[in-house]
């Protein structure tokens, strides 16, 4: 009985183990699965980001990331003026504008965040993080520009024009406000 009572002690705890060394071994194999999101893909592949940093962590509810992917159409982005070109005497491809993308974490574990689409636009100039209103929000300010720097640099016939916005964010929704 007791010969028995050790094989069924081993082979209980050797099931126990099992599962556990399988598991492991699963986390040193590569896939080669792709993610079929074609819009992740340009993001991770073309963009740029930039971390929107609070003056202290405490100031911020989220963890911020502003990513932009070049637009090179060489066309006006707004509707006012469609006959404006970006660059019309430059023969190679300039960027005349971004579209931009904010990534929002709240730094939970489990938690994939979210990511808002905010446009094609010509350049955000300027952001900001402001003091909270909500206690579930953040608010950032952020400058537009109807062209990138550059652009006006190539072509001085550009007509600067300027908006500002204020964005609240959170977890689950994002609110644009233009200000005057």
């Amino acid at each position: 009985m007791r010969g028995v009572m050790k094989y069924f002690c081993s082979f209980f705890v050797l099931f126990l183990i099992l599962p556990v060394g399988v598991h492991a071994q699963s986390r040193l194999d590569l896939t080669n699965k792709p993610t079929g999101n074609e819009l992740l893909a340009t993001i991770l592949n073309l963009s740029e980001v930039k971390e929107v940093k609070p003056k202290r962590p405490a100031e911020s509810n989220f963890f911020l990331r502003l990513y932009s992917l070049d637009d090179i159409s060489n066309a006006a982005i707004d509707d006012d003026d469609s006959s404006e070109s970006c660059a019309p005497l430059v023969e190679t491809e300039v960027v005349c504008g971004y579209r931009y993308f904010l990534a929002v974490h709240n730094g939970d574990l489990g938690y994939s965040g979210v990511v808002y689409d905010l446009g094609l636009v010509g350049e955000i100039s300027k952001i900001e993080l402001l003091k909270k209103s909500d206690s579930d929000a953040d608010r950032l300010r952020l400058e537009v520009t109807n062209y990138p720097a550059h652009a006006f640099k190539l072509n001085p016939k550009l007509t600067k024009k300027k908006k500002k916005f204020e964005i609240i964010v959170s977890s689950d929704r994002l609110e644009v406000k233009e200000l005057n």
